[in-house]
């Protein structure tokens, strides 16, 4: 994997998720905040003005934002959705619906980052 977007609106989750792509030998992270920002980034992709990342990791809660609005987009857009989702979110009970948009790996965050390492080691390797 060469290339990791993460999309998350609080900036130790952010540092967080950073860290354990890094460890991994990830080395080009985009981390986003907003669902905006993250839309905007992933439309320039499709346009192809720059490259499409290898993997998505996603909060779903984001404040004001919902990450539920980026994974419709994701899962709707066949180009997008073959790439890998991880949904990283506090409320495990997102599971269910996470599910149906075929998002084959949801970590909760209360199984800390050590559960977003493995997540992001089957992908890397």
């Amino acid at each position: 994997m060469k290339q990791l977007l993460v999309i998350d609106d609080q900036s130790k989750d952010l540092l967080a998720a950073t860290e354990v792509a890094r460890s991994l030998g990830v080395q080009d992270i985009q981390a986003k905040n907003s669902i905006p920002g993250a839309r905007t980034y992933l439309e320039k992709g499709l346009k192809g003005e720059i490259s499409l990342p290898d993997a998505i990791v996603l909060d779903l809660d984001l404040g004001m934002d919902s990450g539920f609005e980026l994974l419709r987009f994701w899962h709707s857009t066949p180009r997008l959705s073959k790439i890998p989702m991880i949904v990283w979110s506090v409320v495990e009970e997102q599971k269910v619906v996470v599910d149906l948009f075929k998002v084959k790996t949801f970590v909760s965050k209360w199984k800390g980052v050590t559960a977003l390492r493995e997540a992001l080691a089957e992908l890397v390797s």
